[in-house]
């Protein structure tokens, strides 16, 4: 199968301003019927704390609002956009179809092509690099953008049973030989797992799939030549602390290595958590020019996502775009 080999050139993230504490989470859901299982000490325990939340902006202008300063930056420096990708968990209804009609034409992109995945569960951003490499290889001139947006439209949409969830969007552009984030090796697995309710299969499921994760970031590690010794960092989702914990030991690292410094602020933003994670991580000093970093994700239906990176920063006049002022 292709692999990477391409770049992050540039990202931006939006996020609320406004971040809700989990104990009101948890009564908005109870208000509205949902049959919550669990208390705050549960949530709390598995690192959440509160979860970003917006209340002015639609989908659209959060997503506007995340790809305005990279946008920017390919309309100064002449970047040619070959293709756009925009995910989302949100339902859209029909009458959004043309959700991104008011930035295309902002920014002179009506002829780009432009696919909406939809959500392929937690670990979309993991599919979105293994699809990246087929276009950006076939013309390597043009970049690709993925463009994120998450809006609750419900207040079950901040809770379930593992994770308490928040609204964000963001912007990544990516390039065939040019940018600060090189991808070296991309997998993304499905494991097929049938969620029909059988408590024994279910059970089993949750008490094996640490040892999937584990096999899939050795697998990544391997295909490149490296070991855990060569990495600085693991970037997660905000899936929850206690999943990471566990891999950390079936993998007998520290696990401090494991990065979601951003869970117990925003909660689990689906499809930002990665870049999100990067950008706090750059801001913290965690990831210093020339190192090597695993960026990982897990998702319903045993989705499964891992990438083998190295922070490459190019040298250009301005702001990055991921230091926007939104973070």
């Amino acid at each position: 199968m292709m692999q990477g080999r391409f770049h992050m050139d540039d990202f931006s993230v939006y996020r609320p301003e406004l971040t809700v504490p989990m104990a009101d989470i948890i009564s908005n859901a109870v208000q509205c019927g949902y049959p919550l299982e669990h208390d705050e000490a549960y949530y709390r325990e598995r690192g959440f704390e509160t979860v970003a939340v917006e209340r002015r902006l639609s989908m659209e202008e959060m997503a506007e609002r995340a790809l305005e300063p990279v946008a920017e930056r390919c309309r100064r420096e002449g970047i040619e956009i070959g293709e756009i990708w925009f995910a989302h968990t949100s339902q859209v209804a029909w009458h959004e179809c043309n959700l991104f009609k008011t930035m295309l034409l902002r920014w002179g992109w009506e002829q780009v092509p432009l696919y909406p995945v939809e959500e392929h569960s937690c670990s979309t951003f993991h599919w979105f690099l293994r699809m990246a490499a087929y276009p950006l290889a076939r013309d390597p001139d043009k970049a690709v953008l993925f463009v994120t947006a998450d809006l609750g439209i419900h207040p079950f949409y901040y809770i379930n049973e593992f994770i308490l969830s928040g609204d964000s969007a963001s912007a990544c552009l990516f390039r065939w030989e040019y940018g600060d984030h090189q991808t070296l090796a991309v997998k993304y697995k499905t494991a097929g797992k049938v969620y029909d309710n059988d408590p024994s299969r279910l059970r089993q499921f949750h008490a094996t799939f640490y040892m999937s994760i584990r096999k899939m970031m050795l697998e990544t590690l391997h295909e490149a030549g490296f070991t855990f010794s060569d990495i600085r960092l693991v970037v997660c989702g905000n899936t929850n602390r206690q999943v990471w914990e566990t891999v950390a030991s079936s993998l007998r690292v520290s696990p401090d290595m494991f990065y979601y410094a951003t869970m117990h602020e925003v909660g689990h933003i689906t499809n930002t958590d990665i870049p999100y994670n990067i950008w706090r991580a750059l801001a913290d000093g965690a990831l210093l020019p020339g190192d090597y970093y695993l960026t990982v994700t897990i998702g319903t239906a045993g989705t499964l996502g891992c990438a083998l990176h190295r922070y490459v920063p190019m040298n250009r006049p301005g702001i990055p775009a991921k230091e926007e002022g939104e973070l």
